[in-house]
C-alpha cells in the first residue's frame, strides 16, 4: 500500500537514540573466543584496531604495514570516508595485539610479511 502515510510525519521524527557502544568487557571476551590459532589472531588483532584506533572495518583492512607507526602511536589511512586520509591514534594494547599476530618479527616497525604489504591479507576465508 504505497502512500497511506503520504503527508504525515514518521512515528519516530524527532525521538533521538542514545549510543550504545559496547562494553571494554565484552569487546574482551570476544577477543578470547577467536582463539590463539592464526586466524584468532587476526581477527583479535583486526579487533583491536576497530576498537582502540576506531577505525571502519574497509579502513582496517587496507592498511599497509607502512601505515603503522608505533613510536608514534599511529595510524595512517589512506582512504578514509570520502577517500579522504587521516590520521588516527591507536595506544599500546592494540600494537600489541597487532604484533601478536606476528611472532617471528623482534621489532614493532615491521609487523607484516613484507614492505608494503596488507596488515590483515585478504578478506577471504582461508581453511587449514
Amino acid at each position: 500500500m504505497p502512500g497511506y502515510l503520504a503527508g504525515r510525519a514518521p512515528r519516530n521524527k524527532g525521538m533521538e537514540y542514545p549510543p550504545d557502544p559496547p562494553r571494554p568487557e565484552e569487546i574482551v571476551m570476544v577477543m578470547r573466543q577467536a582463539g590463539q590459532n592464526p586466524h584468532g589472531l587476526r581477527v583479535r588483532a583486526l579487533i583491536a584496531v576497530l576498537w582502540r584506533a576506531g577505525l571502519r572495518i574497509s579502513e582496517a583492512l587496507a592498511l599497509n604495514e607502512t601505515d603503522i607507526d608505533p613510536g608514534r602511536g599511529a595510524v595512517l589511512v589512506r582512504h578514509g570516508k570520502g577517500d579522504k586520509r587521516r590520521e588516527a591514534g591507536m595506544d599500546q594494547f592494540g600494537f600489541q595485539q597487532l604484533a601478536s599476530r606476528w611472532p617471528d618479527r623482534r621489532h614493532c616497525g615491521t609487523l607484516a610479511r613484507g614492505a608494503g604489504s596488507s596488515v590483515f591479507g585478504s578478506v577471504a576465508l582461508v581453511l587449514p
